[in-house]
């Protein structure tokens, strides 16, 4: 059941990345951003009622919010490198920072890593390197390309952002405590949510525009999609915490990159050079060894 349950939160976080950025390059990354929070707070509320399951104290509810508002501000770094990125760098490079720092803070805490994650680490320091080095073409392969608004340098710092703030989402999440399953995410979505309605009313009074214009509809629909495959892959993570399968389903979570690198190239028909395509590759390949670790 575990191998399942790891396997369906690695598929539905990867497929929500190139989803997302799909949707953010129509929407922007705020408006995304706001509609897979707001998203997410709705369906984990309902949940919520149909179980009448409690928040929590006010510590777990403060904690909860703390944690909302960093959750928001990653994933607006994120969502912003997927809208005017490239989706096959930013979900490789930003599982790179999640793993080297939580890597790190272990080694901080006295840890005593295996060698398959001591293997897993020296691996991913020179796949980074491959990632970052900008394809020789002189010319965009394609549209999508030329419509890039980031360079190389901007994918690295917001993938990086985010995915320092996730780590410090996770290291939250787990001070709450994982015991009364998924009720925290409610006040985590439902503050970011929160935010960035009022990021974009305050951005819609400085605007010249009269009136903002209507999203379209099969944008809306892709946040939605998005925002569902986000809450339904942090429920399950958080339930496997509960269950203690960690060291079964963290593996396995850690080929999240491989299904949104397969997903950009398929569907976004993103360029990546060959000497990335191999540092990507790498990458996974230095996450399986770190989870197994």
């Amino acid at each position: 059941m575990e191998v399942v349950l790891g396997l369906v939160v690695a598929v539905s976080l990867g497929v929500s990345d190139v989803i997302g950025g799909a949707a953010g390059r129509r929407l922007g990354p705020l408006r995304t951003t706001t509609g897979v929070h707001v998203t997410g707070a709705v369906l984990i509320g309902i949940y919520l009622l149909a179980t009448m399951q409690s928040l929590g104290g006010a510590r777990e509810m403060l904690l909860s919010a703390a944690g909302g508002a960093i959750l928001a501000f990653s994933a607006l770094c994120f969502y912003a490198g997927l809208s005017w990125g490239r989706v096959s760098v930013m979900s490789p490079v930003s599982f790179v920072t999640i793993a080297g720092l939580t890597f790190a803070v272990g080694l901080l805490r006295g840890e005593r890593p295996s060698g398959l994650a001591v293997a897993g680490a020296i691996l991913i320091i020179p796949a980074v390197v491959l990632v970052s080095r900008p394809a020789r073409t002189p010319r965009p392969v394609d549209r999508r390309d030329s419509e890039r608004r980031l360079g190389l340098a901007g994918e690295l710092a917001l993938s990086t952002c985010a995915g320092g703030g996730f780590v410090v989402f996770q290291i939250l999440l787990l001070e709450i405590g994982v015991e009364d399953g998924p009720a925290p995410l409610l006040i985590v979505r439902s503050v970011g949510g929160f935010l960035g309605l009022v990021a974009l009313a305050a951005l819609r009074r400085r605007s010249d525009a009269p009136e903002a214009q209507r999203p379209p509809q099969g944008a809306v629909l892709m946040v939605i999609a998005a925002g569902t495959l986000l809450i339904l892959s942090h429920s399950l993570l958080v339930e496997a915490l509960n269950r203690g399968f960690l060291s079964v389903v963290g593996p396995i979570t850690s080929l999240t990159p491989a299904f949104t690198v397969l997903g950009a190239r398929l569907f976004l028909r993103e360029h990546v050079s060959r000497t990335q395509a191999a540092g990507m590759a790498v990458i996974i390949a230095g996450l399986v060894l770190l989870a197994l670790g």
